[in-house]
């Protein structure tokens, strides 16, 4: 029961009609990962991510050179510990840079790895602190759930999955300005993961991602040509919606995560 309950409050934001929708243009995310093992529990890792708009517009991060065809860049330094045969927590840094703003995030999570049926059901409680330029810091947490099954494919091994997660924006105890208003549940994640172990080291995960970013917009009044009230202005819900298409590259140097590790 537990369980469901968990699931059924991650899909709340999925299954609320929305006022109104808008549709992004889709992006690529291809990501390379390096993991090594430094204990019997700990694990460090590294990530190399990067952002590219299929509307060209929107890749500005420079003017001219090669990064003038990325939306953004990620870099990101992590540890994960093993505290037993279901729980792993850890840290992670992320230095996030666009054209605005340079962002850093500083961040723990908890993981849980357990079984529903014959798949494997991991879920994940990961709080970040973010620093962006002339901007407050603010708090966000991100709860995700994901199922799948490692499945034998020839001498080779694939895992498809789900996975799915909700972000809760906070402002850290400070007081709203009264001006914008914020939604609870600001972001969700749908993902569609399948991961392909090439051998015991190198693993390529392809993936298709539907984000949703929640918020408020302010319809406008209208007036007629003698500049008389038509109808009041509003304020409404917004969806954004955003296809991405990804591919992560991961290689470990001296150990397999599995499907409960954050690498994997």
């Amino acid at each position: 029961m537990k369980k469901l309950y968990f699931i059924l409050l991650l899909l709340l934001p999925m299954l609320a009609q929305a006022q109104s929708k808008v549709i992004a243009p889709t992006t690529i995310w291809p990501e390379l990962q390096v993991s090594y093992q430094v204990s019997d529990e700990g694990l460090l890792f590294l990530r190399n991510g990067y952002r590219i708009n299929t509307d060209s517009d929107f890749n500005d991060l420079k003017d001219s050179g090669i990064l003038s065809s990325f939306e953004r860049v990620e870099l990101s330094f992590g540890y994960e510990h093993t505290l037993s045969d279901h729980w792993r927590g850890g840290a992670l840094l992320r230095y996030a840079a666009e054209d605005f703003p340079k962002t850093m995030f500083y961040t723990l999570f908890l993981r849980h790895s357990g079984q529903l049926k014959s798949l494997y059901f991991n879920k994940q409680l990961l709080f970040e602190y973010v620093e962006q330029e002339e901007q407050d810091a603010i708090g966000r947490f991100r709860l995700s759930a994901e199922l799948g099954k490692r499945l034998p494919l020839g001498s080779k091994f694939i895992t498809p999955s789900i996975n799915y997660e909700a972000m809760i924006r906070s402002n850290l105890g400070k007081e709203k300005d009264g001006i914008s208003e914020e939604r609870t549940i600001d972001r969700t994640r749908l993902r569609l993961s399948l991961n392909y172990e090439l051998t015991d080291k190198l693993r390529i995960n392809p993936y298709f991602l539907r984000q949703t970013d929640y918020y408020y917009v302010l319809i406008p009044p209208i007036y007629d040509e003698q500049g008389q009230l038509q109808e009041d202005g509003y304020t409404t819900k917004r969806n954004r919606i955003t296809p991405i298409v990804g591919l992560e590259l991961k290689y470990t140097f001296n150990s397999t995560p599995n499907t409960a590790s954050i690498t994997y």
